[in-house]
């Protein structure tokens, strides 16, 4: 099976997706509309789109734009998640990354992935990773969009939200 879009590498999404640069809008001073320095990610296949102006570099703009687009895949795409990209990064029953790791999107897809799996359960999803209840919760509550991925989840399944 081949790799899900968000576990590419940088150059492989990158060439999956169609870059646009614009000046930006907003605070900034005297530097502001100067450059064309904010970048717009558009993916081709799934149409989802990320951008990012905050910084004054193009290149640092569009990392950071390729990160935000690479979580909302991982949101959007399901079942493609393998559980062996969890390994590296479990100790005992905890997980050692947060939101700003390379590898965060790999672990959300995988986290809503299990949580489906479990019919929205918090401790079956977590029992399936070999991690605990609240080290998954910390995990998808580190990043809002993962947040409300899951909760969309549990909701479905008449269950309340993650914390």
């Amino acid at each position: 099976m081949p790799a899900p879009a968000y576990a590419l590498s940088e150059s492989d999404l990158l060439a999956e997706c169609r870059v646009d640069t614009f000046r930006s809008h907003g605070p900034g001073g005297q530097h502001a509309n100067r450059t064309e320095s904010a970048v717009r990610l558009t993916h081709l296949s799934t149409g989802e789109v990320s951008q990012c102006q905050d910084h004054r570099q193009r290149a640092r703009n569009q990392r950071d734009a390729l990160a935000r687009l690479r979580l909302r895949l991982a949101v959007r795409l399901r079942g493609q998640a393998q559980v062996a990209w969890l390994a590296p990064y479990r100790r005992a029953h905890a997980i050692t990354i947060g939101a700003h790791h390379d590898c965060y999107p790999q672990l959300v897809a995988l986290a809503l992935d299990q949580l489906a799996a479990a019919a929205g359960s918090l401790s079956a999803g977590a029992a399936a990773l070999g991690v605990s209840a609240s080290q998954l919760a910390k995990l998808l509550s580190a990043d809002k969009e993962a947040l409300q991925a899951a909760n969309v989840l549990r909701a479905g399944y008449g269950l309340g939200r993650v914390r």
